[in-house]
């Protein structure tokens, strides 16, 4: 009788020390999110780093191009303005980054840009940055294939100088990317849901 007493009153304040103890532990705070080890962390930093088929589509692009470029300075319902220019598209670095080398004329001013198209991996998106001789602006986008595969579209920010605009949201498509002829879309999402295209560049490969 005495021993059950005993062993019930030990197990009892163990238990209820056990308790106090959970109670006092300061509880596992979510953090920075770390990788289990060393290992775990290189492994992740290799396929960061490590091509893949999205990369293989970059490929797609490179070659000549003569190039027309449409823009609706008055709006989607408005005639676009229509000029001439050129394109080369070569690797930057071989099987990671295209370049995208145009020139042409905007406004009747001359005007030559750079566009650098990739995927990150780690972001799982393509990315794309342009400049041009006429901006002092870097516009940056990124974004996916639709389930066709034909079709490359990029979200990002433009600011608009004639208008009080900044980070306005646009939308970039490559239309038939990777064919003989495609096209690069400007679409303005602030005119609305539909009819947002305000400039439109026609890329024609020049044959061998």
């Amino acid at each position: 009788m005495h021993v059950t007493l005993s062993l019930s009153l030990s197990l009892f304040a163990l238990s209820a020390l056990a308790s106090v103890a959970w109670m006092q532990a300061e509880p596992k705070r979510f953090a920075y999110p770390w990788p289990e080890s060393q290992e775990a962390a290189m492994r992740r930093w290799t396929d960061a780093c490590t091509t893949g088929p999205a990369h293989e589509r970059l490929k797609e692009l490179l070659g000549s191009y003569d190039v027309k470029t449409r823009i609706w300075m008055g709006g989607p319902d408005s005639p676009p303005a229509e000029t001439k220019g050129s394109a080369e598209i070569t690797w930057l670095v071989e099987g990671r980054w295209i370049q995208i080398n145009w020139s042409g004329t905007f406004m009747d001013k001359p005007n030559r840009g750079l566009t650098l198209l990739g995927y990150d991996n780690f972001k799982q998106r393509f990315v794309s940055t342009t400049v041009d001789s006429l901006n002092t602006a870097m516009n940056s986008s990124s974004g996916l294939f639709d389930q066709t595969g034909d079709h490359l579209t990029l979200w990002g920010t433009m600011d608009e100088p004639m208008t009080p605009e900044q980070d306005k949201q646009v939308k970039y498509v490559f239309r038939n990317f990777g064919k003989d002829t495609w096209t690069l879309e400007i679409h303005d999402m602030m005119i609305g849901e539909s009819n947002t295209k305000v400039f439109e560049v026609e890329y024609a490969r020049k044959k061998k």
